[in-house]
């Protein structure tokens, strides 16, 4: 019932949802998969590329001609949401509704399709007219009404209640007109905003992917190899979980779901080590809550960023690649100190498999290296994602042991067929080839040979070279193919494991399956967090507020940038403790971003823009300040979501868990006032890249990463051995006053550092 974990036998309910009868989940799981199908065929423009295939081949299908657009896709997305939202939610926690969907709950679905279907037909006919009618008013207001509802149940009471504020706000800033209320929060933007797009076009692609990967077991592979290589070292499992939560969470982007899943296996092997509950409980909630700040896949909020900065995706994770390093840096260097301060050993290397066989099934991660280079190169977000996708499904398909078949060759022709899918146009006709003689090799291999059996693994491989090289054959651009290979890739999968007579065959068909349906669960709370943001957006921007809110932080800061700061980042942990970190940064991005922006705008080294794009490069670092304490709002008491995961799953005081939690994260606090300073450290502010820029850069890295030290062993308050209370208090000011990134400030943290060392070893 709901979003549980196991601890000492008994199960711990972190998000109630109603246990359904068979038929009823059914219609869940039949909503989730249309949100799939709709997203893959009209989003994707699967049946563009299919309609593009097939006229290649002199065929023409018209029915694949039909198209939808984006207004009306996010309203279907919105009524498969309420669907599941209603069904799922209850409208109070009570066994009695938990148990049985009420009459309500099957009123306010019918409801919300009739308002989200209603905008589906309407909104062809409005795009010529713009008019507005009294029918308009009523669906439009009964969507705002629904949303505010599903979004009560699903996450809380909390972010309702600020956007019925908001909403009061702007019916009285719009004098009662309810038609202009309707238009724009219903018609025009509002619900379907930048966050609910975003969340439709970008983010629904990645949660599929994520959601497929931890299927597969992509997620158990990471951190036992990493269990495996730091293990038997001294504080082996913490560090273990701080590298593979940081690898997990570049495709996962959760932080309550990281510490959900690596936490189940890394938690209790911590305690196992040694460390107490508080300490164990603490580690995977910061490591996880990092993985929303890893390129590739970083939190939902960070492709809203990109549409409200005009900054590609691709460029933002360049962004985001010193801060990520410096936080789990941070992370490592206290998880390090502590284990030395518990006295803590490793574990026998007995007690993990061999490190070969992790390196054997290396090929698994290559999804992760696929979605990393594809968005790096420029493609778009959801296409990486799709056909990342397709190379998990067929590496996933090769690593089944009990399918016959030699994996050293399967694991070579994935390679090349994934590296030869990536080639342009202009080798197009003989990259075709090469894979048709490629999966000539295989047959006549698994005709002569005991390598290639005519299994699942061959009948996968080969329908992958062969669509690949069809592709290319027709000259098909390079994002159809990419977009095919992975719809394709579920297609192939769903079918070859329903025919499949293997436990592993059977398994890729229920992972491929039921990712799918996973995919369209965990989106929903996303999804109406998004709409939730948009409404706010929509006040904002209808009102005026955005402008003058963020006049009046100025004012009240009093012109102090240090005071601003703080303000924004008081702002936007409060916030973040009872809303989701998508609405978090929406409203924080249009109230504090601006106040600060105003602040600095006019500071030289602020006044430039993001080489290539208009953006001023002081926009980007006061969105990705507050970005980042609404990411660490999860670790923040007194509500600390992933800190309160951690906490259950070790069986640990929730107060001292949440408290270890903010002193490992520190970099995650000071950090984001250090980048804002220097943003030059976010890398793609940087005019024009010469040596002495690039020494600069470096300084500033290795600088922020001692600070951190210093800092660490300030708060742990052991090197090697104890350390006196004056003497941490010393240490900790000057890490924070090096903060600044001066060099002298700098040059005391590294005297302090040395000095500690040379104490540690002759005292």
């Amino acid at each position: 019932m709901g979003e549980e974990i196991e601890k000492n036998g008994k199960k711990i309910v972190l998000e109630k949802t109603r246990t359904l009868p068979p038929k009823l989940e059914n219609i869940v799981k039949a909503a989730a998969i249309l949100i799939g199908l709709f997203e893959i065929l009209f989003i994707f423009n699967f049946t563009f590329s299919v309609y593009s295939l097939f006229d290649k081949l002199g065929i023409k299908i018209e029915a694949l001609k039909l198209d939808f657009q984006d207004q009306q896709i996010m309203a279907f997305v919105l009524g498969m949401i309420f669907v599941i939202a209603f069904l799922r939610y209850p409208i109070i926690k009570k066994d009695k509704y938990l148990k049985k969907v009420q009459l309500i709950d099957y009123i306010l679905i019918i409801l919300g399709l009739a308002a989200a279907f209603y905008k589906f037909w309407r909104w062809p006919t409005y795009m010529v007219y713009y008019d507005v009618n009294q029918t308009d008013v009523i669906f439009g207001f009964l969507a705002i009404i629904l949303v505010l509802e599903a979004t009560r149940r699903a996450i809380g009471w909390i972010l309702p209640t600020i956007v019925t504020v908001f909403l009061l706000y702007g019916i009285k800033d719009a004098g009662f007109n309810w038609t202009r209320i309707a238009q724009y929060l219903y018609l025009d933007q509002g619900i379907f905003g930048i966050p609910f797009y975003v969340m439709t076009i970008y983010v629904f692609a990645f949660v599929f992917f994520g959601a497929f990967l931890l299927k597969i077991g992509v997620s158990d592979y990471i951190t036992e190899f990493m269990i495996s290589i730091f293990g038997p070292r001294p504080g082996g499992p913490a560090k273990a979980a701080v590298i593979s939560s940081g690898m997990m969470g570049t495709v996962s982007g959760s932080s309550v779901a990281n510490v959900l899943t690596t936490g189940t296996f890394t938690i209790p092997l911590m305690k196992k080590a040694g460390y107490p509950p508080e300490i164990a409980g603490a580690v995977e909630p910061v490591a996880s809550t990092g993985g929303q700040l890893m390129p590739p896949v970083m939190g939902a909020a960070a492709f809203i960023m990109a549409q409200f900065l005009g900054v590609p995706y691709n460029k933002l994770i360049i962004a985001a690649v010193l801060p990520a390093l410096i936080y789990y840096s941070g992370v490592y260097l206290f998880i390090d100190l502590e284990t030395k301060r518990l006295g803590l050993k490793g574990m026998p290397r007995d007690q993990f498999k061999p490190i070969k066989y992790f390196l054997r099934k290396l090929y698994i991660l290559l999804p992760i290296v696929v979605i990393t280079v594809a968005l790096v190169w420029g493609i778009a977000p959801h296409i990486a994602a799709v056909s990342s996708l397709g190379i998990a499904i067929w590496v996933a398909w090769i690593s089944k042991d009990e399918i016959p078949g030699h994996e050293s060759l399967y694991v070579a022709t994935v390679l090349i067929t994934t590296l030869l899918m990536f080639t342009g146009k202009e080798i197009a006709k003989p990259v075709g080839i090469v894979l048709l003689l490629l999966g000539l090799v295989l047959i006549i291999m698994a005709v002569a040979t005991d390598m290639v059996h005519f299994n699942e693994k061959f009948y996968i491989s080969m329908l992958f070279i062969f669509l690949i090289a069809l592709g290319k054959i027709l000259y098909m651009r390079k994002e159809e193919i990419l977009l095919m290979s992975g719809v394709f890739g579920i297609i192939f999968s769903l079918i070859v494991g329903y025919k499949s007579k293997t436990e592993g065959g059977k398994a890729m068909y229920s992972a491929t399956y039921e990712s799918m349906i996973s995919a369209g669960k965990t989106s929903t709370t996303v999804m109406l967090a998004a709409a939730s943001a948009g409404l706010i957006q929509g006040v904002l921007t209808m009102t005026g507020l955005v402008t003058s809110l963020g006049y009046k932080l100025v004012d009240l800061a009093g012109g102090n940038l240090l005071l601003l700061l703080m303000m924004a980042m008081i702002f936007s942990l409060i916030l973040g403790m009872g809303v989701p970190t998508t609405a978090n940064y929406v409203i924080t991005s249009l109230v504090a971003a601006p106040a600060v922006f105003n602040a600095v705008a006019n500071n030289p080294i602020y006044s430039a823009s993001v080489p290539g794009y208009g953006t001023p490069i002081a926009l980007l670092a006061a969105h990705f300040f507050v970005f980042y304490f609404g990411i660490l709002a999860d670790l923040t008491p007194p509500v600390a979501l992933a800190a309160y995961a951690g906490s259950a799953l070790a069986g640990g005081d929730f107060w001292k868990t949440a408290t270890n939690s903010v002193k490992y994260a520190l970099a995650g606090y000071v950090g984001p006032y250090i980048y804002f300073s220097h943003p030059e450290m976010f890398l793609i502010t940087v005019q024009q890249w010469t040596p002495e820029v690039a020494l600069r850069v470096l300084y500033y890295f290795i600088a922020t990463i001692l600070i951190m030290y210093l800092l660490a062993i300030a708060i742990t308050g052991y090197y090697k051995k104890p350390i006196r209370k004056e003497i941490r208090v010393i240490l900790g000011a000057l890490g924070l006053i090096g903060a600044t990134l001066h060099p002298i400030p700098v040059a005391l943290v590294v005297l302090s550092l040395v000095g500690v060392i040379i104490y540690a070893r002759k005292f």
